[in-house]
């Protein structure tokens, strides 16, 4: 018998992708347009965002817009879901990937700290789960499908790293994750976290373009090498498919095999 290929199909559906203008977000947000998903972008700040949604519109032949929200604000978030839907289409998923990472010494680190990487990392991703599940749930939709993006720093220490509180909001992201799955598995939504681990984007660029710096990360990483945003992109659009169907509550290691220590 001869095979069709192994294809994921997310035409028809509209995905959102928070923090979906650059990085890993816009990687996820560009393979889920290659999927046929029309795309919702939420970004905060970034003005090149509505450019980046236009790009997509016209690489992938769907359609794309950019949203301007700061996913903590749990009113707004609620009305943008409502305001993709009317624009895109019914929403099929959500990807929470804005995020928040900041260093300092655990002597050194104050309330303000901890409040701003969890805010985002944490309260951001739960309102943005929140907003899609409320849809999904007042028209009855069975199958919606969330996915975290977390951080291989919800599991580990990161030696050498002074990001307690960045560590501990991740941690809290991927229990996150868990706690809505089990909530929610009786509404037909999965949840899941996917967890990178060192990849080249805005928010890395600190230490991995520092070529001392990063030898020395790679050393931890069997592979050799970080990732690049699309090899972590892979994961979530499955996550996002009916290849999903039942998968829910689990963490995935993306991270060239650093955890395997």
């Amino acid at each position: 018998m001869v095979g069709t290929g192994w294809n994921i199909d997310l035409s028809g559906k509209a995905i959102i992708v928070t923090g979906g203008n650059r990085g890993i977000g816009r990687a996820i947000a560009e393979q889920a347009a290659q999927a046929g998903a029309h795309v919702a972008i939420v970004y905060h700040s970034s003005p090149d965002a509505p450019q980046v949604a236009d790009k997509i519109a016209e690489d992938y032949n769907v359609r794309s817009k950019a949203y301007q929200a700061d996913t903590s604000d749990q009113k707004k978030m609620h009305e943008i879901v409502k305001q993709v839907y009317d624009d895109l289409g019914p929403v099929g998923g959500i990807v929470c990937n804005a995020g928040r990472a900041a260093q300092k010494p655990a002597l050194e680190a104050t309330r303000e700290d901890f409040d701003a990487c969890f805010e985002t990392n944490v309260w951001g991703a739960f309102v943005s789960a929140q907003a899609c599940a409320a849809l999904w749930k007042e028209h009855g939709y069975q199958n919606g499908k969330v996915v975290i993006v977390s951080s291989i720093s919800g599991s580990i220490a990161n030696k050498g790293s002074q990001q307690c509180f960045y560590n501990a909001s991740k941690g809290a992201a991927n229990m996150l994750a868990k706690c809505l799955a089990m909530e929610w598995a009786d509404m037909g939504i999965n949840v899941n976290c996917i967890n990178p681990g060192y990849v080249e984007t805005d928010m890395t660029a600190g230490f991995l373009k520092d070529e001392e710096k990063k030898a020395e990360k790679m050393k931890d990483v069997p592979m050799g090498r970080p990732s690049q945003p699309e090899e972590q992109a892979g994961m979530a659009i499955m996550l996002l498919s009916d290849r999903a169907s039942y998968i829910t509550g689990s963490t995935t290691m993306i991270d060239g095999g650093l955890t395997i220590w």
